[in-house]
């Protein structure tokens, strides 16, 4: 299929915000039924990098939050590959501020694991959620840690994660079924469970 191109245009004073926000959700691979699909025949930019439909879940699994602290965690991509043969490289950093056990068991848990991530994009009329991870190519999650070397120095553990993809950072406007409800990624309506 041929690429879309359109316009990349900017209207001067708009509000822009960088970063990511501070709750992310993951999924090991295996807890999941079925994937989203990229968009079918997509007619314009954003559907051709959206996916469409929800991940259904195997029966009693549920997504998993993370909290990363505020300006220490961000999503980024790169192309990959030899000529004619190029895709993406997607990555993610987030940054957990302690070394609890629930930590160190992430730690432990990933070293060997594969990861679904959606991550949600500060923006102030949009709800820009985004996937690391797809059904087609593992996710690599490393998990480091520190004590941090002084008072009130940075300490926690960061995670690092990477995949190959054909899309970068594609959107995700389906649900996340947590164990204490469900948000929905259109809306950024969280709905807890009766």
């Amino acid at each position: 299929m041929p690429g879309i191109f359109e316009s990349l245009g900017w209207a001067d004073g708009k509000i822009n915000p960088s970063g990511i926000k501070t709750e992310i959700f993951f999924i090991p691979k295996t807890d999941i039924a079925s994937f989203p699909n990229m968009t079918a025949a997509p007619a314009t930019a954003a559907a051709n990098v959206s996916l469409d439909g929800d991940f259904v879940l195997v029966a009693g699994k549920k997504w998993n939050r993370l909290y990363s602290t505020q300006g220490k965690g961000k999503v980024e991509f790169e192309p990959i590959g030899e000529k004619d043969c190029k895709m993406f490289t997607v990555k993610g950093m987030f940054k957990f501020p302690d070394l609890d056990n629930t930590a160190k068991n992430l730690a432990k848990s990933a070293v060997n694991a594969n990861l679904i991530y959606v991550v949600c994009l500060p923006h102030e009329t949009e709800k820009r959620y985004v996937v690391i991870g797809d059904n087609y190519y593992d996710v690599t999650t490393s998990v480091k840690g520190s004590s941090g070397d002084a008072p009130g120095s940075d300490k926690g553990v960061t995670i690092e994660v990477e995949a190959p993809a054909t899309t970068p950072l594609p959107n995700y406007a389906g649900d996340i079924v947590l164990s204490d409800g469900s948000l929905d990624c259109a809306t950024g309506v969280f709905t807890p469970t009766p």
